[in-house]
């Protein structure tokens, strides 16, 4: 079984086990609330409709000028990743309401956990970095994320600490599966593609991207998978579990 210097995994349906759901009525009523107690009145229905809005206009405008930014490689909508953090804010702004950047994260931290029905690590997942760290191994995080939702989860977990290096998609501007995104983590470490390995459990995201970046991957199945592939590329390991990454 080949080994590597570099292992890079994924987060989300990899290391942790994670539901969420924004659709929910009791966070727009609650975060209306929040909101306009901090002089920003919304209704729950007027909150989440201009945040989605937002939303979609900052994919728009962000995609625009990145399409130039990155004029020597084709560059899709769908690669893009935009920052909930100015969403959260632009909302303020329309309501002519003035808070700082520390309250733009509490918010964020407060929409993550009041739609989080549960996040945990996978079993296994602590002995594994541990293993790692021993031998001697880097690690890495490669995640489609906003840092201000997932750098508490990850300190809350325990497992902030753990890691060489991490990259949000919601800091590159782009997310997997990404040549930019994973092109990034690469460029900031320094690493090489023979000595590394992506570690997911999304085909697309996690295995075609890394196929299509020209380094292995291994695949691990779990709920968040979605539909499994029939075929993976031929330096793609598939892994029982998590823990499997390194024995």
């Amino acid at each position: 079984m080949k080994e590597y210097k570099n292992y890079i995994f994924d987060l989300y349906g990899t290391l942790a086990d994670i539901h969420t759901n924004e659709e929910k009525a009791s966070l727009w009523k609650n975060m209306a609330g929040i909101y306009s107690m901090m002089g920003a009145a919304y209704t729950a229905g007027e909150l989440k409709k201009q945040y989605k809005k937002l939303a979609q206009e900052e994919l728009e405008g962000t995609y625009v000028w990145m399409s130039r930014e990155f004029g020597n490689r084709k560059l899709e909508k769908e690669e893009i990743e935009i920052l909930l953090d100015n969403i959260f804010a632009q909302l303020f702004r329309e309501k002519n309401a003035e808070v700082s950047k520390n309250q733009i994260w509490q918010i964020g931290v407060v929409f993550r956990c009041l739609s989080t029905k549960y996040i945990r690590l996978f079993e296994g997942v602590p002995e594994m970095i541990s293993r790692l760290k021993q031998a001697g191994k880097k690690i890495y995080i490669l995640s489609n994320a906003q840092r201000m939702f997932t750098e508490p989860e990850m300190k809350m977990l325990g497992i902030y600490d753990c890691f060489d290096g991490i990259l949000y998609s919601s800091d590159a501007g782009v997310k997997k599966p990404s040549f930019y995104f994973y092109d990034a983590l690469f460029q900031k470490y320094g690493l090489k593609k023979e000595e590394s390995v992506m570690i997911g459990n999304e085909y697309i995201a996690d295995i075609q991207g890394a196929s299509n970046y020209g380094i292995d991957s291994m695949y691990v199945f779990t709920k968040q998978s979605g539909a499994q592939p029939d075929i993976l590329p031929e330096n793609c390991r598939t892994l029982k579990e998590i823990g499997e990454a390194f024995l």
